[in-house]
């Protein structure tokens, strides 16, 4: 196992994650940049044992690929288990992870599978390779990973890709998998062509689905490199380095995340208040970052209602439309502006009184604030019959015993 003498310097938040795919992409890969990084191998173990079945052990190294350093992960399976798509989605929903990174595993399982069912026109396509415990370690191992390293922005590398073709257990294809190749054309993933080799898979679905989920493929990024680490893969390959390297910044002199969004508004005067709270429902739901409604006094003295939704460029369409069709406006407004956020992490905390999700707070790079879930309070006091004031209370005591110890 490798020592991860570094690990002390996480106790910051490293905030982006860039992967330079020098000679390929997979889920071992990817573990193995973080864990030469400094990563401790044991805590993302002890998170993976919240996946109930998974019974393995990591066997880290150092190697060498093409004189390049890197750490080459090895995921030893101790089970025999042959994963079917329900019961990969069922021991991940009902685990012991936090929400947050159960929402990532199941985002990336949905993009394996929908590429899976598209490449081989099949409803509940065999899972062949991707069916053993390994494709649960990458995949979840991942997200734990950048959870615990408190990684949000994910940026990446042209995919490197040589020509020719492969042979799997679904036949004779070129060197980009099926399921990999639908991935690549739904999210436009650049490709970069190494003609010094052939016949190779240097990208594995699991890899690029894990990638796909969360990356940045096309945006321009300025990152100082706080830490890094290198992935070493199983093959040597014989023209390139078989390796990915991974670059952390924790943004310590940028407390405050800076982006750009766009901001929709509408005048109404003539809605119901339940259609509108309806629409603000509706528009979260549909991914909207936010909704809210504030008044205004128009035409004729009339009072009215300005709908404002906050969204990202690539879904402005999206949410115009949803206005014209939902509400009674005839135009929309749109305004590019300037969002501002503290970085913040979701976890799962366990009270004395059951678990509930709590957001902590960072600002220069140390943890600042933390608040427990409304609706998780709601419910304890609903289950308890205490006030919610005396539940906040409890609760509040026992956030900051454990992460702040003011006792």
């Amino acid at each position: 196992m490798v020592e991860c003498s570094q690990s002390k310097l996480f106790k910051f938040l490293m905030s982006t994650a860039y992967f330079n795919l020098i000679g390929g992409l997979s889920g071992d890969m990817l573990l193995s940049s973080f864990f030469d990084a400094g990563l401790d191998e044991k805590k993302v173990i002890l998170e993976l044992k919240k996946v109930k079945n998974l019974n393995f052990e990591f066997k880290s190294s150092k190697t060498k690929r093409k004189n390049i350093p890197a750490t080459h992960t090895n995921v030893i399976l101790k089970d025999s288990i042959k994963w079917e798509w329900q019961k990969s989605y069922e021991v991940v929903e009902n685990s012991e992870l936090n929400e947050k990174i159960i929402s990532k595993i199941i985002n990336c399982f949905d993009l394996l599978k929908s590429a899976e069912q598209q490449a081989h026109e099949e409803e509940n396509p065999h899972l062949h390779e991707l069916g053993t415990s390994d494709t649960l370690v990458d995949i979840c191992g991942f997200f734990i990973s950048a959870d615990l390293l408190g990684i949000e922005n994910f940026f990446c590398s042209p995919l490197p890709v040589v020509p020719g073709f492969i042979r799997t257990s679904h036949g004779t294809h070129e060197t980009l998998a099926p399921a990999t190749k639908k991935i690549v054309e739904r999210f436009q993933i650049p490709l970069r062509y190494v003609n010094n080799s052939s016949n190779i898979e240097t990208i594995t679905p699991t890899g690029i689905s894990i990638i796909a989920s969360c990356a940045n493929f096309t945006d321009t990024v300025s990152i100082t490199s706080k830490m890094n680490g290198t992935g070493a893969g199983t093959k040597d390959f014989r023209d390139f380095p078989n390796v990915l390297s991974v670059i952390l910044d924790n943004n310590t002199n940028a407390s405050i995340d800076k982006s750009l969004k766009y901001l929709l508004q509408t005048n109404i005067d003539d809605m119901s208040p339940e259609f509108i709270g309806n629409f603000i429902n509706l528009s979260i739901s549909e991914g909207a970052l936010d909704c809210w409604i504030s008044t205004y006094t128009g035409k004729k003295n009339r009072l009215g209602n300005i709908i404002n939704i906050l969204c990202d460029d690539s879904e402005k369409e999206k949410f115009i439309n949803l206005i014209i069709k939902e509400t009674s406006s005839l135009g929309v407004r749109s305004n590019l502006v300037e969002r501002y956020e503290a970085k913040r992490k979701i976890e799962k905390f366990k009270s004395s009184l059951g678990y509930i999700q709590v957001k902590l707070k960072y600002f220069e790079g140390q943890l600042h604030s933390v608040k427990p879930e409304f609706d998780d309070l709601k419910r304890i006091s609903q289950f308890k019959g205490s006030s919610i004031y005396n539940i906040t209370n409890i609760i509040n005591k026992e956030i900051n015993d454990k992460y702040f110890n003011l006792n």
